[in-house]
């Protein structure tokens, strides 16, 4: 079970993570406020950063369709402002309360983009030349194109005017950094008091470029980023394969065993039919109360250290899996890591309090406070009797065991134990018992 349940992981973390690069999902990160009016979030995917005021309503695709915060922006169709902002390639939409206004956070990977890669050492000239390059033909509509000065990036500025009546005008600051199109703009038309460019200008001066890559660093990251997917499928792949033949090797020693044991218990009975089993001498016999102590007992073991060495074993290859992706800058898989994380140890660990209320149900615990079990060891089997029905075990049908918090479990299928309370043995003979258990059933 906990290697189907590794490989599912496995499989589900490596393609979350390949998503995330080839989509270039978008985390950004707000930070706490600190006084100033403004708050600062983190786009660590566009390599920036913005101090972006506390009353500005944020909207990204990331936010469900029936969030109270697209009526606070006034956006009535949820799914068709975030199909909008798919289409337009939108990091994120800030909605201006005062003036009504939305700023749009734009990214653009295209060709052009990643050819012209950095646009910081362009002359005005160039720049403007860049930004008739890449505009589309529009009709009925004025384009006139300039230069903006800001403090981290070299920007172009493209003024949009609608000749017709009613015509609406549109303007858009923009730049290329470590080869993506970075662009900003802003739909004043609910604005009764007119367009106010500088609420744009504004937000702009609080943009800034946390990471200046050249062209030669971008595409050793790419080469990095490659190899991390190469990792993560070779890694997953080599995972599964490993878990696979493990697994497999384990199901045909589990079968020998099992095919092993129907031979000797089939031998067993033939021969005690047949008088030729002594069951007149007991060993040992051992006394246990099924008690609420016996079952909280068994069930941490159980669920905790019954798989101890397969869990360690599988959270270091795990851990080793999310801290190598980390360890390459990406931040995708270090979140999607900590949420597998908390969904497998939920899932590995969540069953105890079920499985001790269903012991504690089945043996009627509440009720009776206990039921004494019996346990008989001859030379060649041993009997139980006092709970359920008189059940008889050869030696080898036990194939674990394991001694915890005073009790010794008798593990005769992966699921079921016998449970001896070993304390109700004279002290002296505990170990001499033990010793003989174990040699028995090896």
């Amino acid at each position: 079970m906990i290697y189907a349940r590794a490989k599912r992981v496995g499989l589900v973390l490596s393609l979350l993570f390949v998503l995330g690069l080839i989509c270039n999902i978008q985390i950004p990160v707000s930070g706490a406020e600190d006084g100033s009016g403004y708050t600062t979030q983190n786009f660590p995917m566009q390599y920036l950063t913005i101090d972006v005021p506390d009353d500005y309503i944020r909207l990204d695709t990331s936010l469900k369709d029936a969030d109270p915060i697209w009526e606070q922006a006034e956006i009535p169709d949820a799914k068709n402002a975030k199909e909008e902002y798919e289409a337009r390639g939108v990091v994120a939409v800030y909605f201006v309360p005062d003036t009504h206004s939305y700023i749009y956070f734009v990214q653009k990977k295209t060709d052009e983009a990643l050819r012209a890669f950095d646009i910081s050492g362009y002359s005005d000239e160039d720049l403007i030349e860049y930004a008739k390059k890449i505009l589309p033909e529009i009709e009925n509509t004025e384009i006139t194109v300039g230069t903006y000065a800001h403090p981290d990036m070299n920007m172009y500025k493209i003024n949009l005017s609608e000749t017709i009546e009613d015509g609406i005008s549109e303007v858009t600051y923009g730049t290329i950094v470590n080869g993506m199109g970075i662009q900003f703009s802003m739909d004043d038309s609910r604005n009764k008091e007119g367009f106010k460019e500088e609420i744009l200008v504004d937000f702009i001066n609080h943009v800034k470029l946390t990471t200046k890559m050249t062209r030669e660093e971008y595409e050793a990251r790419v080469r990095k980023t490659w190899t991390t997917i190469g990792c993560f499928f070779g890694g997953g792949i080599l995972l599964m394969v490993i878990l696979y033949v493990i697994s497999k090797q384990q199901q045909k020693k589990k079968k020998r065993k099992i095919e092993d044991v129907s031979k000797k218990l089939y031998d067993f009975r033939t021969r005690k039919k047949d008088g030729k089993v002594d069951i007149s001498g007991i060993k040992y016999e051992v006394e246990t109360e099924y008690d609420a102590k016996l079952i909280e007992a068994y069930s941490t073991f159980n669920f905790w250290f019954k798989n101890i060495k397969k869990d360690i074993i599988m959270a270091l290859i795990y851990v080793g899996f999310v801290g190598y992706a980390t360890y390459l800058g990406s931040t995708f898989v270090l979140i999607v890591g900590i949420t597998v994380a908390f969904i497998l140890l939920y899932h590995r660990f969540s069953g105890k309090e079920k499985f001790q209320d269903n012991m504690m149900k089945r043996y009627e615990i509440k009720k009776k406070k206990s039921v004494t079990a019996v346990y008989r060891f001859y030379d060649e089997f041993f009997t139980l009797s006092g709970i359920d029905s008189i059940a008889e075990f050869i030696y080898p049908q036990v194939f674990r065991l394991a001694n915890f918090q005073g009790y010794l479990f008798l593990y005769v299928s992966d699921d079921n134990a016998l449970v001896i309370d070993v304390e109700k043995i004279p002290e002296e003979d505990r170990a001499e018992f033990i010793k003989y258990i174990y040699e028995k059933s090896r």
